[in-house]
């Protein structure tokens, strides 16, 4: 008897996923809980498994389609009969399920972790249908695919053993025949000398499908379901807040000096890194203006202060921004901001982290200067009203007591709702931040 299971409810507030990867075909026999596919939302990605055993009849959705809660996706056919019709109707034998993984192959992938050089194969792999064992985030896994790779022939190098980017690098630029089976020419001096050749600066492997405009080759993506989260959020606070941005520097030598004399004698346990100790200047400047602790209820006329600090870190992933929250991060010390920074990252880079990990955030930092940049007008988080933006640090000369010396600066970027509040509160809460930045001893009076 045919049995329809429906795209289920993923979470508060999701009403959509998009397909990034099926794990089964039509006419394969599935177990009850076997994976079928791998989804994507606004929110995180998941893999969603069958609540049926029987046989895959009918694959409602196809790779890269967008599907409402609610919607079939898969049509059961929990009958021996109507498997065997559909065998036989397909002309050949369907894959069986991949058997779990062995030990061997465990204790071989772990070994070729330790020489932290992954292998290499001659020619990249199709990758076989099924089940991926390879651990991986859905966004590498897509990657893997339109690389040509086999992800569970690569070792990863990441956290656990996970597959990131690099490793698929590697793994595409390894040694390639020079032709299909052609051999090479022996060295003959009486040839032809050889002919100069312009050779292009590598470029970057461009995703999507390939296609056309009226001036060349194009490739097209679907956008992903946090790509498009991430689109309204921004349009929705640009178009909404009167964004405004004030720019200062902070000279930090003195704490960049402090926070490495910490680090030795604490034999970096935690490792105390500058942003442990933006986030604490700021949770301070925070109790002290609290207008940048809010929100802006133009509609009900109101202005919302909180009366908790609930710290977003911008997190740069392969799936995009993520902004988790360190909840109620004024109260905690260096050494529970740094523990806490550590855990919130790690488990948005490997996709552990839950929903409610990225809700209810009063105020939001984020570090360009990781990258390279020293100045930029971050987005506000709407609704909150304010966020921060840090450059990257650099040492330049300045002038202290009419003595040259040099300075390790810190460049600090506030964008904030022009509605809410002005630039000379703004300026304000700037400057309270480095003050304590530029005079660590202030930290011990708070």
């Amino acid at each position: 008897m045919p049995r329809e299971f429906v795209l289920p409810d993923l979470g508060e507030g999701i009403a959509e996923a998009q397909i990034v990867r099926l794990l089964v075909k039509e006419g394969d026999r599935v177990e009850s809980d076997q994976y079928l596919m791998e989804v994507e939302t606004d929110k995180a990605a998941v893999e969603i498994p069958s609540p049926y055993a029987g046989i895959a009849r009918k694959i409602h959705v196809k790779e890269g389609q967008t599907v409402n809660v609610g919607e079939v996706i898969v049509t059961f056919d929990e009958g021996t009969d109507g498997a065997a019709a559909i065998r036989a109707g397909s002309g050949s034998d369907r894959t069986p399920p991949i058997p779990a993984k062995s030990p061997a192959s465990a204790a071989t992938r772990a070994g070729s972790v330790s020489d932290r050089t992954p292998p290499v194969p001659a020619t990249p792999a199709a990758p076989q249908p099924g089940k991926s064992v390879a651990s991986a985030a859905p966004a590498v896994r897509k990657l893997a695919r339109e690389m040509g790779l086999d992800i569970d022939t690569i070792t990863g190098t990441g956290p656990g053993g996970r597959i990131t980017r690099e490793d698929l690098d590697r793994a595409k630029s390894g040694p390639r025949p020079t032709a299909a089976g052609a051999p090479r020419p022996a060295d003959d001096h009486t040839s032809a000398p050889p002919q100069v050749r312009t050779i292009a600066a590598p470029s970057a492997q461009i995703p999507g499908t390939p296609d056309k405009d009226k001036w060349g080759r194009v490739y097209r993506e679907p956008i992903n379901q946090i790509r498009k989260t991430i689109a309204n959020q921004m349009s929705r606070s640009a178009f909404t807040a009167v964004h405004v941005t004030h720019s200062d520097e902070a000279d930090i030598t003195e704490l960049d000096r402090v926070r490495h004399q910490l680090n030795k004698a604490t034999n970096n346990d935690p490792k105390l890194t500058i942003m442990s100790f933006v986030i604490r200047a700021t949770c301070i400047a925070l109790r002290k203006y609290p207008i940048f602790n809010s929100s802006f209820d133009l509609e009900a006329g109101q202005i919302v202060y909180k009366d908790y600090v609930n710290m977003g870190i911008a997190v740069d992933t392969e799936r995009g921004l993520i902004v988790p929250v360190v909840r109620n991060a004024d109260q905690l010390s260096l050494r529970g901001i740094t523990a806490a920074l550590r855990g919130i990252a790690e488990r948005v880079r490997t996709n552990q982290f839950a929903v409610e990990d990225l809700r209810g955030g009063t105020f939001t930092i984020t570090n360009v200067g990781a990258l390279g940049g020293m100045f930029s007008t971050p987005i506000i988080n709407y609704p909150e009203v304010a966020i921060l933006g840090m450059g990257r640090s650099r040492k330049v000369p300045v002038l202290r007591d009419g003595q040259l010396a040099e300075a390790l600066m810190l460049p600090l970027n506030v964008s904030f709702d022009h509605r809410a509040t002005d630039g000379a509160n703004a300026a304000r809460f700037t400057g309270e931040i480095m003050g304590y930045l530029q005079t660590p001893a202030k930290f011990l009076l708070d």
